[in-house]
């Protein structure tokens, strides 16, 4: 299961502690992950991935890999150009060209970038994950 995972993902021994805590330890132990604290009862998805952990309220949390959730440098560049970045940053992101005027859904996904190009190919809107 953790074949693709970089570096310390899980940690057992923060269950029951408090999220602020948890999110501080995470972030110590290992840069690459960004931690997040989910109340109780949020509907999480049940598949393991190193990259999220998932428990109680103010109890451990939901994880995702990598910190950025912007590319403002890839704005005015070739679409391809700017998937293939944004996959050599983060491989487990899915970084998807979109035309300009094509409809996508709105629901958010954290290891999601739309990128958004003209007909030229062209990045129009800065690359954001959801």
């Amino acid at each position: 299961m953790s074949a693709y995972c970089v570096g310390k993902y899980l940690w057992p021994e923060l269950v029951g502690k408090d999220g602020k805590y948890a999110v501080a330890t995470i972030d110590r132990e290992n840069p690459s992950v960004k931690a997040m604290i989910v109340l109780e009862g949020s509907v999480v998805t049940q598949d393991f991935r190193c990259d999220r952990f998932s428990s109680s309220w103010f109890y451990v949390l939901y994880v995702f890999l990598g910190k950025r959730s912007s590319w403002a440098e890839l704005f005015g560049k070739q679409g391809q150009v700017a998937k293939v970045t944004i996959k050599k940053e983060n491989p487990y992101l899915d970084a998807i060209i979109v035309e300009e005027g094509f409809v996508v859904p709105l629901d958010y996904h954290e290891d999601r970038v739309w990128i958004w190009v003209n007909k030229r190919g062209i990045v129009i809107q800065v690359p954001l994950t959801g």
